[in-house]
């Protein structure tokens, strides 16, 4: 195989790689439900907490429906690079131009990491302490192990 078709295959790899984790990193990864698909939300979560008040309830309502609007419209660019990336590429495209592509979806991951991570940091701000913790200690429990699996018996 040449050298050139290896680099080929190595940043279209890298990009679909890169592309995957960071959507399931925005997203809170399998079976974490994050933008409404399936499961439960992070703040819908944080709904079922104990002592949410009436305005705490409607701030996190806004938020999660801010959030959903974001997400999915970053999520519909995402899917728009992703169809560039691929024409590009059975058009066979040269190594420069893939890269740029790559790149170009890379920078959408990051933004959607950072997108989820300001999230993150504006839900808090809505919860007192008592109640962030009263979620972290929850978090395990009501998300699984990660894998999308409950946890039993722990």
């Amino acid at each position: 195989m040449k050298r050139t078709n290896k680099a080929l295959i190595a940043v279209l790899a890298g990009s679909l790689l890169l592309g995957g984790t960071g959507a399931a990193l925005a997203f809170g990864g399998p079976g974490k439900g994050g933008c409404d698909r399936g499961g439960m939300a992070p703040t819908r979560a944080v709904m079922q907490l104990d002592g949410i008040s009436d305005a705490q309830r409607s701030q996190l309502d806004t938020l999660r429906k801010e959030q959903r609007d974001a997400m999915r419209k970053q999520m519909d660019a995402m899917s728009d690079a992703r169809d560039e990336l691929r024409t590009a590429m059975d058009k066979g495209a040269d190594a420069a131009t893939i890269r740029k592509l790559a790149e170009k979806q890379g920078a959408q991951v990051t933004a959607m990491i950072v997108a989820r991570a300001e999230m993150q940091q504006k839900l808090e701000a809505i919860l007192t302490p008592e109640q962030r913790t009263q979620l972290k200690d929850k978090a395990p429990q009501r998300f699984g192990d990660g894998m999308g699996h409950p946890r039993h018996g722990w």
